[in-house]
């Protein structure tokens, strides 16, 4: 085997490491949407302060932390970061387990938040020096399989261990894998070089704050982050109380709604996040190479679709008609991750990509996550009833179709900026 294509399969291990890492971040944050029902009933919780243990509770401390890991990202070793914040997170989870109220529980979702928003930087940035702007979307879109699976993996066999062993053990069981895996991330991936893969030469020179002015001065980047903070705020919400959707209007047991939960976000949100990457790839292969502007306004559709998807989904007055519509709108969920960040990590650039990917999550985390849960928890609240769930998820649909406005709006402003790639 010669040295290129030992390097050549070497990347597509680390993607695979990488992916697990990922992996159990989507468990570990994904979880608390799964226990939601059984946590109101014994601690006596009402929705908005489960909206706030599953939103705001993990989202403002992610936000807050978001930046300085950014920053880190872009100047010290990321395996090592990779490492710590893998530990750190699955360790918080576990401890979630142990929670004795509302305020415990509270403590330990911060500590998952502040832990988990050096995940996605770090990753991306190390992803974008193994693999360069012909295989970025695929790469990403494999990557944000972690997503779906998580998501799967938290759902159904969190489902099960709820009904069996409680909600507790759900939370123990999801810190463990994070913690077996820190160790063979730490031993076998190598920090690449930075910058490799693009022209562009890299300097980290300047403060953060001169960096997030040259950063929000790229045509498109600012609709780029605001569409994917208002997808957020739709997607975050729905999966994490779609569970106790189907319970209150469907009267599905736990684990069926767990289930139900897990094959739409999980393995359909999956197949759809990979397949729309590769799809991305391919088609701006066939048009002379990656186009930020393209596949700004290729991406601008699939949040319109999971908005319309979600929507009927909880209109539906048959059970089998709304996980008919469940399902389109987990394909769709996560089909935009891909194609969307390979924009912004290509704008962006090797000097920004890690303080990049950590402004699209700060903004995410903060108002998406934090706002989204949130919001759902209150609608529910104000409408009361078995349907309050379902009223939250169709106002939170609304900031799908914003997301779609908004990445029409960037692909207009790359377009304008570089006219020449049209």
């Amino acid at each position: 085997m010669t040295a290129e294509s030992a390097n050549h399969n070497y990347r597509w291990y680390v993607l695979g490491i990488l992916t697990l890492a990922q992996t159990c971040h989507g468990i570990d944050r994904a979880v608390i949407g799964l226990v939601l029902k059984p946590l109101g009933a014994e601690f006596n919780l009402s929705g908005e302060q489960l909206g706030l243990l599953a939103g705001l509770g993990y989202g403002l401390p992610f936000a807050i932390a978001a930046i300085p890991f950014g920053y880190a990202v872009d100047k010290f070793n990321r395996k090592t970061l990779m490492t710590l914040a893998l530990t750190a997170w699955s360790a918080a989870t576990a401890v979630c387990g142990a929670a004795a109220g509302f305020w415990s529980l509270l403590a330990g979702r911060a500590s998952v938040g502040v832990a988990e928003a050096g995940g996605s930087p770090t990753g991306m940035s190390l992803l974008s020096d193994y693999f360069g702007t012909d295989k970025r979307s695929t790469a990403i879109g494999i990557w944000y399989l972690s997503s779906g699976i998580g998501f799967a993996l938290a759902f159904f066999i969190g489902g099960w261990i709820v009904e069996h062993y409680g909600w507790r053990w759900t939370f123990v069981a999801a810190g463990i894998p994070g913690l077996l895996l820190a160790p063979l991330l730490f031993l076998t991936v190598r920090e690449p070089v930075r910058g490799q893969q693009d022209e562009a030469p890299v300097q980290n020179d300047s403060s953060v704050w001169e960096r997030l002015k040259q950063l929000f001065a790229i045509p498109g980047m600012a609709f780029a982050i605001g569409a994917i903070t208002c997808i957020a705020t739709a997607i975050y919400g729905m999966s994490t109380w779609l569970a106790t959707f189907l319970i209150d209007s469907h009267s599905f047991s736990i684990s069926k709604a767990g289930l139900t939960v897990a094959i739409a976000y999980g393995i359909l949100g999956s197949v759809g996040g990979l397949a729309v990457g590769w799809g991305m790839d391919k088609i701006n292969a066939s048009r002379g190479g990656f186009n930020p502007a393209f596949s700004a306004l290729l991406s601008s559709s699939i949040p319109m679709l999971t908005a319309i998807a979600g929507l009927l989904a909880v209109a539906a007055s048959e059970p089998a008609v709304a996980v008919g519509f469940v399902m389109a709108a987990g394909f769709f969920s996560a089909s935009y991750n891909g194609p969307v960040y390979a924009v912004i990590v290509t704008i962006a650039g090797p000097q920004l990509r890690g303080l990049a990917v950590s402004a699209v999550q700060m903004s995410a985390n903060l108002i998406g996550v934090g706002f989204g849960a949130w919001l759902i928890g209150k609608v529910s609240d104000i409408v009361g009833g078995q349907d309050g769930v379902a009223w939250g998820i169709g106002v939170a649909m609304l900031f799908c179709i914003a997301g779609s406005i908004f990445l029409f709006l960037a692909s207009l402003q790359i377009k304008k900026s570089n006219p020449v790639r049209s």
